[in-house]
């Protein structure tokens, strides 16, 4: 498997480094991730300036451009083979509920739709974390079976992943967003986290409303009356 790692932390952050330096071994990985930390950045681009990149050395690269730059950047210009997965994270503190319109972290692998699997968020259930080994760990057996995951690739995954504390042995449930309507009683995101599981939700950007087409149909008609 071929992976595309980043994050919204900035290159030098412990989630992504931890992380990278499990992975380089068992995949071929090519790690950019932004100059400064851009969390909070969402999905935003660079628009008017071509974001400056830098070889640290160890394979590791940085981009003096959002998470998103970093994904876009990498994919046409940087990165010696097409990526298989976009992996954005680990990112210290949850990215739950209706703050991942918000994440850098999800930015990023939203912008990573369309590859051969689906796109990975990743976030740990702290702001404090310096030793990442719990959630790597756990990262890496979702990424390890990702390919198992037969549904389409345009969606990504957001993975929320419990202290050690929380419990050692957590369960991976599937959730969906805090305040989301949810008919088939599957658990919010924030609740499971909150039991000590890890979350895991399958996101995609909704651009079309099914639901108001028709009430927008109509209100649209009296416009040109």
């Amino acid at each position: 498997m071929k992976i595309l790692l980043t994050n919204d932390d900035g290159f030098e952050a412990p989630g992504i480094v931890q992380l990278y330096e499990s992975l380089k071994d068992k995949y071929e990985v090519f790690f950019l991730a932004p100059k400064e930390n851009m969390s909070g950045k969402g999905s935003a681009i660079t628009v008017w300036d071509q974001p400056s990149f830098q070889n640290h050395g160890n394979g590791i690269h940085s981009l003096d451009g959002t998470p998103v730059d970093c994904v876009k950047y990498a994919i046409n210009f940087y990165c010696p083979f097409t990526p298989d997965l976009v992996v954005s994270g680990i990112n210290p503190g949850p990215n739950l509920g209706t703050d991942i319109l918000l994440s850098g972290t999800v930015g990023a692998a939203l912008e990573g739709r369309n590859l051969k699997y689906p796109s990975i968020a990743l976030s740990a259930n702290s702001f404090e974390l310096n030793d990442y080994s719990h959630q790597v760990k756990i990262s890496e057996e979702i990424i390890g079976k990702v390919d198992q995951l037969e549904f389409n690739s345009q969606c990504i995954l957001n993975v929320n992943i419990p202290n050690y504390s929380d419990n050692n042995n957590p369960k991976a449930e599937f959730t969906v967003p805090s305040l989301e309507i949810d008919e088939n009683n599957i658990s919010e995101d924030r609740k499971s986290l909150e039991k000590g599981n890890i979350s895991i939700s399958a996101l995609t950007p909704i651009l079309y409303s099914h639901d108001n087409n028709d009430i927008a149909r109509s209100w649209t008609k009296k416009l040109n009356n």
